[in-house]
């Protein structure tokens, strides 16, 4: 249908892959993204410059994306931060390159209505044989991220933000925090599974100690002192407990 279910138009998305040799999985991320049969949907691929198959696959499908490109990058973080500039979406959302894009979107659009929050639903973890879902409250964010390939960020978050290159692993992270602190948006849950998502991506291979070290001074800032007392805290209590365990 030319609108929706409402009369309305349908939110414009713009869709955007980091992608880096990952030839073996690409193929069925883009068509996942291509399938799905959204009326207004702008599709944006960012590959840094891949040794493998990869650009043979995407040439493939360049007739259907909005804009895509292969060049050397200073990672994933970069990649998207690149992408943001070409998208023309009213609401961005990132799925890596190895991760499937359920038939979600004609749902997902039936949420999308105000411009100051950010929504998110659920993904689907299969090497954990698990689904990463729920509501999140502040203390859930402070002790674990929302997945990145549930999220979509109206176009206004990245008018004021972007992804921070000093963290290599979690600056979606970093995103969050700062966008919840923030004041001028609000998170919103949508109970619709999103993705699938694979182990394969950054936060699976290795650890983000700029973040980590950085992450009790965010917390503070965002989210003030009390909020990060408790945090630390509790990360104090979970060391000691680890250490406890491993002398039994």
């Amino acid at each position: 249908p030319e609108t929706m279910p409402d009369g309305s138009p349908w939110p414009r998305i713009s869709i955007v892959t980091p992608s880096y040799n990952q030839g073996q999985f690409i193929e069925e991320t883009i068509r996942s993204v291509l399938l799905q049969g959204y009326p207004n949907l702008e599709y944006i691929i960012i590959d840094g410059g891949s040794t493998d198959n990869s650009v043979e696959i995407i040439k493939k499908y360049e007739s259907w994306l909005a804009y895509w490109v292969s060049e050397k990058d200073r990672g994933v973080y970069d990649a998207m931060n690149k992408a943001i500039k070409y998208a023309t979406g009213d609401w961005l959302y990132f799925l890596g390159a190895d991760d499937i894009l359920v038939n979600c979107l004609h749902k997902v659009s039936s949420f999308l209505r105000r411009k100051d929050t950010i929504y998110y639903g659920d993904v689907y973890l299969p090497h954990k044989n698990k689904t990463y879902a729920g509501q999140f409250r502040w203390h859930t964010l402070v002790s674990k991220n929302i997945n990145h390939q549930s999220i979509f960020y109206p176009r206004q978050v990245f008018e004021c933000c972007s992804y921070n290159l000093k963290y290599s692993v979690y600056a979606d992270y970093d995103l969050n925090l700062r966008c919840w602190g923030d004041g001028r948006f609000v998170f919103r849950y949508m109970p619709i599974l999103v993705a699938i998502h694979h182990d394969g991506g950054l936060s699976h291979q290795k650890t983000d100690e700029a973040f980590e070290r950085d992450k009790p001074a965010l917390v503070q800032k965002y989210f003030g002192k009390r909020i990060a007392l408790r945090l630390a805290w509790f990360r104090l209590r979970s060391r000691v407990g680890g250490f406890l365990r491993r002398e039994k």
